[in-house]
C-alpha cells in the first residue's frame, strides 16, 4: 500500500487502513509513520542533516561549522527566540538541508540476483566492445554508451577501472518546483552507469544526492556539496564492501567518477571556472581565445578576426574550426599552480582572465586516480544548447533582438524576417496548426510562439518548432544562404542528439558542423567589430559535439534530461504547499528507500510493459492495442483486392481490424480506422508511420503506366488499419501426428497502409536532407506491410512550398528529436 500510494498523500493512506480495519476485524495494519520506520531500517538509507542559512547562502560544514552567523548575509545560525528553562538558551538551526549517502544505495543494486545481474552490463559491454575493435581495426561499431567512448577505454586499458568498479555520473541543476518562478532550490542526482541506458536513466535507478531548499539561489554552493563529495572521497579510499547475491561472494568496490553534468551556472560551481563572457570560457578549457569589442569587458568565442582589429590579446588571426579541441588535467593543474601562486591581486585577476580558472574544483578533493580528470570529466550538455541556447540565438537573429551599433544598419539584416509583426503572427499560427498533425510521443506540441515564446515556453517545444518544424515553415520566407546555414546546423544536430551514432554518421555530423560554424560567422558577423556579440558560447559549444562524442559517448547521453524528468517528477509528489522544500526533501528520502527495496525485492516493481486488456502481443516489443473489430468483418473494394493478392486466394478472407499498434520504443502508432472517427481538432495524428522494407507498386495515373520503385531503406506511409492475416501451410502433415484445423494456419501480422512519394530532390538537396517534402499517392498506392517492419511514428505535415515559381500541395516530415533514446527514461506513450 505504502509503494502504490506513492503519489498520494499520508491521509489516503490512513483512510485505506482504517477501512480495512474495520472490514476486517483481525487485521491490524501499521500507520504510516511505522511503515515508514521500517522502510528506513530495511532499506538502509538516512539523510545526513547539516544546518544552513535561512537565506540559502550557506551550509555550516568545514571552515564555517562553527560559526554562528553566515558569511555572507550576516543572518544567526541559530533561532533567537527558543529557550529552555532549566539550561538556558539552546541552539536550534533556522533551516537545514539533507544529503543522502548513495553508498548504501549502491550496495542495494547487488543484494538480488536480478539487480546484480543488470549490474553486470558495463561488464559484458566492456568486452564485446574489444571485440569490436579487434574486429574493425580499431573503431566501435556504434557511438551508443560512455563505454564506446576513448576517455573509457583508456582508463580501463591503463587499469584504472577494474571489473567490480562502479561508474558514476553526477548532475546537478536549479528546480523550478512552482511556474512563473526562478529555480527556487537546488538537486543533484547519481546515474549509475553500470547499468545499461535501458535502466540506468529509470526512475527508480536514478539515485538522488541532495536537495539544497529555497528560497533564494545558494551562494556558497561547494558547502552544500560537501558532504555528499566527502562522503564519496571517503568510500573512493576505503573501498565500498558489497555482497553480490547472484554469485554470493563479497568483494570491494571501487567508485569511479566518470562525469559532472550541468548548465552553465550549474557547472561554474562544480568547476570554480570563469563565467561564459570570460576570454577563456569554453567549458572544456580548450585554447580558444575570446574576442571583444573595444570598450567592452565581454568576450565572445569568435574565430573570424573583425576588420581594422588590433585589440591587445584577442587580435590573432583566424581559427580553423578543426584546430579546437578540449584541454587535459595537466594543462589544467599547470594553469591552477600557475594562478594560486599569484602574488598579487592585480596578477591573480590577469593570470584567471587567461586561464579561464577562478580557483580549485571542489571535485579536486576526490581520490585523484578514480576521477576522470578536469576539464575531462565535463563534456557538453546537449539539452541546454538545443532547447534553449541555440534556440534563443535563432529567434533573436530572426527577430532582429541585437542591439544594432551606431556604425550597423538593421535594415541590411536580411535574416530578420519576424521584425514585422504580422509576419511573426502568421508564422505563430501556421507553429500551432501544426499541432493536429503532432503524435502524442512528440511530448508537448509546440504553442504559437507569438503569444507564448516568452511566457515559460518549454524545452520540448523549442526542440519541436526550431528543429522540426521551422526547416519547412521557414522555406521561401527566410533568404536562402541563411535558411541553408540553418538547415546544416539541424542536419549536424539530429546526428548528434541521436542516441547510436554510426562512424560514419559521425563523420557527417562534423563535416557539417565544421563547414557551418565558419559560414555562420561570415553571413551574420560578416567580420564586423560591432557584431562580435552575435557569437554567442553555445555557437562555440556546437563545434565540440563531434569530438566529444568520440570522446565520452554520444552527446545525448551526457545531457541533463534526466535530471530535469526528476525535478519534474519529484515536484510532482509535493503534497504541502506551504513548506514544499522540507516537503520535497521527505520525497527524495522516500524515494531513494523505496527503490533500494524494489532492486532488494524486485516483484514490488511491477514490469513497466505490461500489455492492457484486449490486446495481443506480437512478439519482439509490438502489441495490438484495442480498439478492434468485435466480430469479423468482411473488407470490400481495393482493401479487398489487395489483402487477396498478398495471400494468393481468389477471395478475401473475413479479418479483425486493429486501431492501435504500441511499437519497442513505446510510441503507440494508430490508424485511420480510429483515428477518422474523431474531430480533426481532437486528435494528435500518429497513423504516419516509418517502415524500413522494399516496396515495389505501379501506378495508373491518366492511361499512363508509371513505375515506382522503393528499393530499400526507410519509406513514409499511412495506416489505414491493423489485422493479423491467417494463411494455411502448404506443407502441413505430420507423420506422426494428424494437426488440427488451428494447426494449418500460419498468422502474418500485417498493416494496410497507403504510400507516401519519395521526397523531393531539390528540397532534400537544398536542406541537407532535412526537409523531406512528399505527396500522397493515394489508392493507387494500396498495399499490405509487415508489422515488424514499422519503426517509428512520425508526422506528416502539410505545406505549400513554392519549387521553381509553381507552388505545390505537399506534405513534409517530421520527426521527434532524440526519438531513440527518449523512451529510456520514461513510461510508454499513454494508451
Amino acid at each position: 500500500m505504502f509503494i502504490a500510494l506513492e503519489h498520494s498523500s499520508e491521509s489516503t493512506y490512513e483512510k485505506i487502513r482504517r477501512a480495512i480495519e474495520q472490514c476486517f476485524a483481525d487485521v491490524e495494519l501499521l500507520s504510516f509513520h511505522q511503515t515508514k520506520r521500517i522502510l528506513a531500517d530495511l532499506s538502509g538509507v538516512t539523510s545526513i542533516v547539516k544546518d544552513m542559512c535561512i537565506n540559502s547562502c550557506a551550509a555550516y560544514v568545514s571552515p564555517f561549522a562553527d560559526l554562528d552567523s553566515c558569511p555572507e548575509c550576516s543572518e544567526p545560525r541559530y533561532d533567537q527566540v527558543r529557550f529552555d528553562r532549566s539550561n538556558g538558551r539552546i541552539k536550534h538551526p533556522r533551516a537545514v538541508f539533507h544529503t543522502i549517502p548513495i553508498a548504501p544505495q549502491l550496495q542495494s543494486l547487488w543484494r538480488h540476483p536480478e539487480s546484480a545481474e543488470k549490474m553486470r552490463y558495463c561488464e559484458q559491454r566492456t568486452h564485446r566492445i574489444f571485440q569490436e575493435l579487434q574486429r574493425n581495426d580499431g573503431l566501435v561499431d556504434t557511438y551508443d554508451d560512455v563505454f564506446c567512448s576513448q576517455a573509457y577505454l583508456d582508463v580501463v586499458t591503463q587499469n584504472k577501472i577494474q571489473q567490480n568498479d562502479i561508474l558514476l555520473m553526477l548532475s546537478i541543476d536549479g528546480a523550478q518546483l512552482y511556474k512563473s518562478k526562478d529555480s527556487d532550490c537546488w538537486i543533484y542526482i547519481w546515474i549509475v552507469l553500470n547499468l545499461s541506458p535501458e535502466y540506468h536513466y529509470k526512475k527508480k535507478h536514478v539515485l538522488p544526492g541532495a536537495i539544497i531548499p529555497g528560497p533564494k539561489k545558494p551562494k556558497i554552493i561547494d558547502s552544500f556539496l560537501f558532504p555528499g563529495l566527502h562522503h564519496l572521497s571517503a568510500v573512493q579510499q576505503e573501498g565500498l564492501r558489497i555482497w553480490d547475491a547472484s554469485q554470493d561472494r563479497e568483494f570491494i568496490s571501487r567508485l569511479f567518477l566518470f562525469l559532472a553534468c550541468a548548465d552553465g551556472p550549474g557547472l561554474l560551481t562544480l568547476s570554480n571556472f570563469i563565467g561564459h563572457q570570460g576570454k577563456n570560457s569554453c567549458r572544456m578549457l580548450c585554447p580558444l581565445n575570446g574576442r571583444r569589442k573595444p570598450g567592452a569587458p565581454q568576450y565572445y568565442p569568435v574565430l573570424l578576426k573583425p576588420n581594422n582589429y588590433n585589440i591587445r590579446g584577442c587580435d590573432n588571426p583566424d581559427v580553423d574550426v578543426y584546430d579546437i579541441g578540449p584541454s587535459n588535467s595537466h594543462v589544467y593543474i599547470q594553469h591552477l599552480l600557475h594562478l594560486l601562486n599569484s602574488p598579487t591581486q592585480r596578477v591573480y585577476e590577469t593570470r584567471h582572465l587567461e586561464t579561464g580558472i577562478v580557483g580549485p574544483s571542489i571535485l579536486l578533493g576526490l581520490q585523484p586516480e578514480l576521477i576522470q580528470g578536469i576539464p575531462e570529466v565535463f563534456s557538453s550538455e546537449m539539452m541546454h544548447l538545443s532547447g534553449a541556447n541555440m534556440a534563443a540565438l535563432w529567434l533573436d537573429f530572426w527577430r532582429g533582438k541585437f542591439d544594432c551599433a551606431p556604425t550597423d544598419n538593421q535594415a541590411n539584416w536580411d535574416w530578420a524576417i519576424f521584425k514585422d509583426i504580422a509576419t511573426w503572427e502568421a508564422h505563430g499560427r501556421a507553429v500551432a496548426a501544426c499541432r493536429m498533425y503532432l503524435p502524442g510521443s512528440f511530448d508537448v506540441a509546440p504553442r504559437d510562439p507569438s503569444l507564448h515564446a516568452n511566457s515559460w515556453y518549454k524545452a520540448t517545444e523549442y526542440i519541436t518548432w526550431i528543429y522540426s518544424l521551422c526547416p519547412a515553415l521557414l522555406y521561401g520566407i527566410l533568404p536562402e544562404c541563411f535558411w541553408r546555414n540553418f538547415c546544416k546546423f539541424v542536419a549536424g544536430l539530429r546526428i548528434m542528439a541521436q542516441y547510436s551514432i554510426t562512424p560514419s554518421q559521425l563523420q557527417r555530423a562534423c563535416q557539417l558542423i565544421a563547414e557551418w560554424e565558419p559560414e555562420f560567422e561570415r553571413i551574420f558577423y560578416q567580420r564586423h567589430v560591432d557584431r562580435i556579440p552575435f557569437i554567442r558560447p553555445c555557437v562555440h559549444l556546437t563545434c565540440h559535439l563531434a569530438s566529444e562524442a568520440t570522446r565520452v559517448g554520444s552527446p545525448i547521453c551526457s545531457s541533463q534530461w534526466t535530471m530535469e524528468r526528476t525535478i519534474s517528477n519529484l515536484g510532482q509528489e509535493i503534497r504541502q504547499p506551504s513548506d514544499p522544500f522540507s516537503n520535497l526533501v521527505q520525497q527524495g528520502i522516500r524515494r531513494c528507500q523505496v527503490n533500494v527495496l524494489k532492486a532488494m525485492i524486485p516483484h514490488f516493481d511491477p514490469p513497466d510493459n505490461v500489455s492492457p486488456r484486449a490486446s495481443a502481443d506480437l512478439g519482439n516489443g509490438y502489441v495490438l492495442l484495442a480498439k478492434r473489430d468485435k466480430h469479423l468483418t468482411t473488407v470490400h473494394g481495393d482493401d479487398a483486392r489487395v489483402i487477396a493478392d498478398y495471400l494468393g486466394l481468389p477471395c478475401t478472407p473475413k479479418i479483425c481490424r486493429w486501431a492501435r499498434l504500441r511499437l519497442p520504443n513505446g510510441q503507440i502508432a494508430r490508424s485511420e480506422y480510429q483515428e477518422l472517427q474523431r474531430a480533426p481538432e481532437d486528435i494528435c495524428m500518429a497513423r504516419n508511420v516509418k517502415v524500413h522494407q522494399s516496396l515495389k507498386m505501379t501506378l495508373t495515373l491518366i492511361c499512363d503506366t508509371i513505375q515506382i520503385s522503393f528499393n530499400g531503406g526507410d519509406r513514409i506511409v499511412e495506416v489505414r488499419y491493423f489485422t493479423r492475416l491467417a494463411r494455411e501451410v502448404d506443407d502441413w502433415h505430420n507423420a506422426n501426428e494428424e494437426r488440427n484445423a488451428q494447426d494449418r494456419l500460419q498468422f502474418v501480422d500485417v498493416a494496410l497502409v497507403t504510400l507516401y512519394s519519395n521526397p523531393h530532390p531539390h528540397l532534400l538537396e537544398r536542406s541537407y536532407g532535412i526537409l523531406a517534402s512528399c505527396t500522397k499517392l493515394g489508392e493507387e498506392s494500396l498495399q499490405m506491410i509487415k508489422i515488424t517492419d514499422i519503426r517509428s511514428v512520425v508526422a506528416m505535415i502539410p505545406h505549400r512550398p513554392v519549387i521553381h515559381g509553381v507552388a505545390e500541395d505537399r506534405y513534409f516530415l517530421a520527426e521527434k528529436t532524440g526519438m531513440d533514446i527518449a523512451h529510456f527514461g520514461s513510461e510508454n506513450e499513454e494508451d
